[in-house]
């Protein structure tokens, strides 16, 4: 097990890079990132990043970060956006592309089959649950520990129906699991498998986007992001990879906060 601690979300994905292109593929590799609405210094390496990701022929990061959650319905429309459009409208286009094997992921938070067969709304009801829960009690500090599919701010993303019988290809994000502590929203990802070279940079985004979104409806802050990956490894040429962490280290410059909903 290996765990690496940051400020920020691009120093996070940076040295989870260094560690695999030192060590290989890892069991267990943790990121625990204290401000992840923040790339700080390095707040204008995206076009690095998203530059490498062309070149691989791989999806840029805010369409990776899309597939989490639907930054850009929430910047623009806000709930509505997230509950409605992006359900009846945004997914259907993205479902008939072939080119687009994955990214239920930001459609299983807010379209699941209840026991009963009534369609619901996971995201929204832990939302107005985390809402009533501090309207009654007003906590300072809260934390809820919870089980791994049936607590209430937890948001289990695999489906045993529908990914039981897969071998591969399934989704590669398996569990979220929300926290309220003191006066903040704190989220922990699990991961089954997670590519450090092509999804990960996205990945965080999407995470830092929807715990953001959460803490925002919620009145809360927004708390630390800790990323579990149960299997982590690197795809690609392992000097294109270098080339991009020493570009992003040269250009690394002191920055200010950003507004993870702007990218």
């Amino acid at each position: 097990m290996k765990l690496i601690e940051t400020t920020t979300r691009v120093e996070a994905w940076m040295k989870g890079v260094e560690f695999l292109l030192d060590n290989g593929t890892s069991l267990n590799l943790v990121l625990a990132i204290e401000s992840p609405g923040s790339s700080g210094r390095y707040s204008d390496v995206n076009r690095y990043i998203d530059s490498f990701l062309n070149e691989s022929e791989q999806l840029p990061m805010h369409s990776v970060a899309e597939t989490i959650f639907p930054g850009y319905e929430y910047r623009k429309r806000g709930l509505r956006g997230v509950f409605e459009v992006y359900p009846n409208e945004v997914y259907p286009a993205i479902k008939r592309n072939p080119k687009i094997r994955w990214g239920t992921y930001a459609y299983r938070l807010v379209r699941r089959q209840g026991a009963n067969g009534e369609v619901m709304n996971p995201l929204e009801q832990m939302i107005e649950k985390m809402k009533k829960q501090l309207a009654t009690t007003a906590p300072k500090r809260s934390c809820y520990e919870l089980g791994v599919a049936e607590g209430e701010y937890d948001l289990p993303l695999y489906n045993t129906a529908k990914d039981g019988t897969r071998h591969m290809g399934g989704p590669c994000l398996s569990h979220l699991s929300f926290k309220l502590f003191e006066g903040a929203v704190h989220l922990v990802a699990l991961y089954r498998s997670h590519d450090y070279a092509y999804k990960v940079p996205g990945n965080l985004l999407g995470l830092a986007r929807l715990q953001d979104c959460v803490a925002r409806e919620t009145g809360q802050r927004l708390g630390t992001l800790v990323v579990h990956s149960s299997y982590a490894f690197l795809t690609g040429g392992k000097n294109r990879i270098r080339t991009v962490l020493d570009s992003i280290q040269a250009a690394g410059e002191q920055g200010e906060a950003e507004n993870v909903m702007a990218h």
